[in-house]
């Protein structure tokens, strides 16, 4: 054979073999970039950054053993553990076919929400837009900040859309937490119906052990009578107090707010901070229970009710369930415990 054949073929040889190692690596490399969303330490994770495209925002932070959204309210725990589960776990199901490609990248143009996410430094680790589902809803188009190719992720034993796991509302994620006291921080609590005067009572507390409860007349009831057991266990009661959710936007805040409260409770911490629910019947409506026991139209829904907390800053909605175990009559104190045969 030719020599000059044998190092044409030669050369031939080597420059696809130079193409394969340095070029397909590089675009290799590059796709693995464009596609690797998941965090695998999300504890590397400090600050969350998510908007939409209707303007709205989030700044998620951590501090300590905690996070806040938007530097103003504690974040709800169940919230942070989906999303940072969720981003932990996000995996690529398939590229977008190539016929599908400019479709969902318009999509993604008009209607995402970006997320970015850094770690304690600052430094950015992620960057990238989350659109909306396939059509047979078992996945999530994504797209890297930068990238040309949009790809479909889903997290392992789930079956949805994932762009609702990145929230954009601050009143949806905050904390619902409303008193977390342990008994040592409470210095006085005051619980007063103002359709029942003689059922309001207040306790005043001097250590785990020793308090005194007084009722709606300001009378201070007697020690002998007390019942030490049920003050205990309602002032523990205080450690977890949570709303249903905060109704801010409700459009009838305002008429509700103009009727009388129908309870006021406040709470009195060691630094003399004062912390005041106002309670209000909610209207009944087509989901509540439209009668009593005895038959008799209920007026109000006996189930849930509104409150302002926060000095009147927020409106919420409380569960009677939950909530109610605090609105107690000043007689419950004064009860004497059956004792034990």
């Amino acid at each position: 054979m030719n020599r000059n054949l044998i190092y044409f073929l030669l050369l031939i040889t080597l420059g696809i073999a130079v193409y394969f190692l340095v070029f397909r690596k590089s675009s290799s490399t590059l796709n693995e970039k464009e596609k690797s969303f998941a965090v695998e330490d999300t504890a590397a994770i400090f600050r969350i950054f998510i908007a939409d495209m209707q303007g709205k925002k989030v700044l998620l932070q951590r501090e300590n053993n905690s996070w806040t959204v938007n530097s103003k309210y504690e974040v709800r725990n169940d919230y942070m553990k989906t999303l940072l589960s969720t981003i932990k776990r996000l995996n690529v199901s398939y590229p977008v076919p190539e016929a599908a490609e400019k479709t969902v990248i318009t999509g993604l143009a008009s209607s995402n929400k970006k997320v970015e996410l850094y770690n304690k430094d600052g430094e950015l680790l992620k960057s990238y837009f989350v659109g909306g589902g396939t059509l047979n809803s078992e996945g999530t188009y994504f797209m890297m900040d930068g990238a040309a190719n949009p790809y479909v992720v889903s997290v392992p034993a789930f079956e949805g859309v994932l762009d609702s796991r990145f929230v954009t509302d601050e009143e949806v994620i905050r904390s619902t937490a409303i008193f977390r006291f342990r008994m040592n921080q409470l210095s006085m609590i005051s619980v007063r119906y103002q359709d029942k005067p003689d059922s309001s009572f207040q306790i005043a507390l001097f250590n785990s052990d020793s308090f005194s409860v007084s009722n709606g007349k300001g009378t201070i009831i007697p020690n002998a009578q007390i019942n030490k057991e049920r003050i205990q266990q309602y002032l523990s009661f205080y450690s977890a107090v949570y709303c249903e959710s905060f109704v801010n936007d409700l459009p009838k805040r305002d008429s509700v707010l103009q009727t009388p409260s129908f309870c006021t409770i406040t709470v009195t911490d060691r630094q003399q901070q004062l912390y005041t629910i106002d309670c209000y019947y909610m209207p009944r409506n087509s989901t509540s229970e439209q009668f009593d026991a005895k038959g008799n139209e209920l007026q109000y829904d006996v189930d849930r009710y509104f409150a302002t907390i926060n000095n009147g800053k927020d409106f919420v909605i409380l569960q009677q369930f939950h909530f109610g175990r605090l609105l107690k009559n000043y007689t419950y104190f004064t009860a004497r415990t059956k004792s034990k045969p």
